[in-house]
């Protein structure tokens, strides 16, 4: 006889006494010997034959429909089968004969895998259906959901992945269990049916105490709250969190494209929740923010590409690259873009579905990793390098105006007090005879561990802690208790808290950067004056962005309160405060405000000490009337009714609406920086009169040729400047110089 005779023969009836009517003796001994033919680590010859005959009897009632008015074959007797019969089981004799044969023989993973692996589909989608059936029958429900936990355990990551990933596809198939009990596989097209709730049905299932806040009413399949719940109980961490990354990955695909399922695309957005609401808020085995590595990477491939398909607007590229004219250089009115034959004003943005999901997978990302910072206590940039990687890719989008924009500056500052922490520990090792330096270290600790916290009122309070630190003083020495080498990592915070949109954190940077420089002196406010002045040269300057200068402009900020808490120390730092301040407000190509800006610091330097500039004043004075003269505004006489279409309502005109909305505008003829240089004029003038009366000096400050200049430039002003309030402060100013004048004669003839 032939082996595949001999096997058709055979093998039918040894798993016919795997049936529940079988001794257990006879049981085992057909589970062993099918085992034996199915297993490769023996040197069966012929285990490939054995395995083709075994496999489509048992797999086939799972992967094919059932027939209606299928006839069953008898088991009560092996023996009065015919010869060359393949025994047609039935989809419930298939799933008994499985569970008697992996209960009655040793529990190998290449067997279980050979076994299930390619059913895992089918069984999910029927162990589904049975927990949707309430009468369905309890021993083969837990008969499945055992077979499945088994499978879940066992086999290998990257086969069990796989098996879960055909599950989210959809290729279980349909099943139905009749009266009788019979499990039968129907051929059913999936139609994804609506069930929503009604106001009214809602207001009623509230009532009684039965929402369901995982209710599924768009009937997809798996269902994401069973899917993931089966998930969690197998409790294999690699595969969720390999599969909570692909998911993440196609869901992201497929929201962008056009042509793709969007009932799909729900699930997967579902699933990705559920995985986010089961398997990464509890503690345990389970969680998969312990396995960091896969999504640490999935984070910088996401911000990756957001940071790829937003890249910074290359304004140079839009500069002529040589002198000469051309037509389109002479158009006044700006064109517009016709409308095309296909489309009008009101059609949809063809890429708005696509920047909404990249937002929002650029959000979930940023979600993820400060979920991953919370959850590990330990994970810093020292311990994954790949954190110093996303912490740059997170900075583009905390300097542009988006929807992430506050989670994007929440990240990075939980990225630096980790390595701010990382640096804390390592310095706390070394060995120290002083309680107060070690009460130190345990007051910095805490701060940088409140500032990790993702609850804003506890992170305040831990820069609050951080600011009370670096203000505090030994009793008797003029030294801090705090380690040097902590400076650099505490500015890093303070620099990142000052663009908090919270005015408690913002004014507690602040305090805290001038308590800083009152400590630590002028290591700390050589870094704000970079962070202020610096970079400032050539397209780096003209192409700054609102962001870019709301970071400037808040650390001015900073060196205001700096500069009032100096006050009479104020002259040891002027070498370091007023040359770079010079420099900002000299750049043309800057934004005006910030220019502003930097006269107004030097105004708040006169007001605290005019002594620290009395030997830039002449050179400051020269640049004001310099800016005056180039900026001057001189009022044109037009129509009235020409005069009434620019003015705002309440007489505000349009330059001052320049200001307000246009922070990174350069046009250098706007009011306020007119305004700034006049008002420090006036006070470096009023300072200059009364130091000649206190300290009696009887010598020239200024040239009777630059005080003829200042004269004849302010009286111009005075008169011609388009805004009132320049023309009103030009006036003061001429008072001022008066004064002066006076005040110099005065002395000079007292001698």
């Amino acid at each position: 006889m032939k082996p595949k005779e001999y096997f058709d023969l055979l093998i039918p009836r040894i798993l016919a006494l795997l049936s529940n009517s079988s001794p257990v003796t006879h049981r085992r001994a057909a589970a062993f010997t099918l085992s034996r033919m199915l297993s490769s680590d023996n040197n069966y010859g012929h285990q490939t034959l054995a395995a083709s005959i075994i496999i489509p009897i048992l797999h086939g009632p799972f992967l094919q429909s059932t027939p209606v008015g299928n006839q069953e074959l008898p088991r009560d007797s092996p023996l009065s089968l015919h010869a060359r019969v393949h025994y047609p089981l039935s989809p419930t004799e298939a799933l008994s004969t499985l569970m008697a044969f992996i209960m009655h023989t040793d529990p190998s993973p290449t067997l279980i895998s050979t076994l299930l692996s390619p059913i895992i589909p089918c069984l999910y989608a029927l162990s589904a259906y049975m927990n949707r059936m309430k009468t369905t029958d309890p021993v083969s429900k837990e008969s499945v959901s055992g077979l499945l936990a088994t499978w879940g355990r066992v086999v290998a990551s990257e086969e069990c992945f796989d098996g879960l990933w055909h599950v989210l596809e959809g290729a279980g198939g349909a099943w139905e269990i009749d009266i009788a009990g019979e499990i039968r596989k129907v051929e059913r097209s999936y139609d994804p049916g609506l069930s929503l709730l009604t106001p009214e049905d809602l207001r009623r299932a509230e009532e009684i105490g039965e929402l369901d806040f995982d209710f599924n009413p768009l009937n997809l399949r798996p269902d994401p709250v069973h899917f993931v719940h089966f998930l969690k109980s197998i409790n294999r961490t690699d595969v969720a969190s390999d599969l909570f990354v692909t998911l993440l990955d196609t869901y992201r695909t497929t929201k962008t494209g056009s042509d793709d399922d969007p009932m799909r695309t729900m699930l997967y957005l579902q699933v990705i929740m559920q995985i986010q609401k089961q398997l990464a808020g509890s503690a345990g085995p389970s969680n998969i923010l312990s396995k960091t590595e896969h999504i640490l990477s999935f984070i910088k491939h996401a911000l990756t590409q957001e940071t790829a398909a937003h890249p910074p607007p290359n304004h140079s590229a839009q500069r002529k690259t040589n002198d000469s004219l051309k037509i389109g250089d002479l158009r006044i009115v700006p064109e517009k873009d016709d409308l095309s034959d296909s489309g009008d004003s009101d059609d949809e943005d063809p890429h708005a579905s696509g920047t909404f999901a990249d937002e929002a997978m650029t959000d979930t990302a940023i979600d993820l990793l400060l979920a991953i910072l919370e959850a590990n206590s330990k994970l810093s940039p020292r311990t994954a390098p790949i954190l110093n990687e996303i912490f740059s890719l997170l900075e583009p989008l905390a300097n542009e105006r988006s929807k992430v924009q506050p989670l994007a500056r929440e990240a990075r500052m939980v990225m630096t007090a980790r390595l701010a922490s990382a640096s804390g520990q390592r310095s706390s090792k070394s060995t120290s005879n002083d309680a107060g330096e070690e009460n130190a270290l345990e007051i910095y600790q805490k701060a940088l561990r409140l500032l990790q916290d993702p609850i804003l009122p506890v992170r305040a309070h831990g820069l609050l802690l951080l600011r009370q630190l670096v203000s505090a003083r030994p009793s008797s020495s003029e030294q801090s208790y705090l380690d040097p080498a902590l400076i650099p990592s505490i500015i890093s915070i303070f620099l990142q808290a000052i663009l908090d949109d919270d005015s408690y954190m913002f004014l507690n940077a602040i305090q805290g950067l001038a308590a800083m420089v009152e400590t630590f002196g002028q290591h700390v406010l050589k870094s704000l004056i970079a962070e202020y002045s610096e970079h400032l040269d050539g397209l780096a300057g003209s192409n700054m962005t609102q962001n870019e200068v709301d970071k400037r402009i808040r650390v001015g900020e900073a060196l205001g309160q700096v500069i009032r808490r100096c006050g009479n120390a104020l002259s040891i730092y002027a070498e370091v405060l007023v040359p770079p301040l010079v420099r900002v407000f000299s750049s043309h190509h800057i934004p005006t405000i910030l220019r502003t800006s930097a006269i107004s610091l030097l105004s708040d330097s006169v007001n605290v000490n005019s002594l620290a500039l009395l030997p830039y004043a002449v050179d400051l004075s020269e640049a004001m009337i310099d800016l005056l003269q180039v900026e001057s505004q001189p009022e044109i006489t037009k129509p009235q009714i020409q005069r009434s279409e620019s003015t705002k309502e309440g007489g505000k005109d349009q330059s001052q609406a320049t200001t307000v909305f246009q922070p990174t505008s350069t046009d250098s003829k706007l009011p306020p920086i007119r305004r700034a240089a006049l008002h420090f004029l006036t006070l470096l003038l009023r300072a200059s009169t009364a130091g000649v009366y206190d300290s009696g000096y009887h010598g020239r400050l200024f040239l009777e040729s630059q005080v003829k200049r200042t004269k004849t430039t302010l009286a111009y002003i005075g008169s011609t400047d388009k805004d009132s309030a320049v023309r009103v402060m030009a006036r003061e100013a001429i008072e001022e110089m008066n004064q002066l004048t006076e005040a110099t004669m005065e002395q000079y003839f007292r001698k």
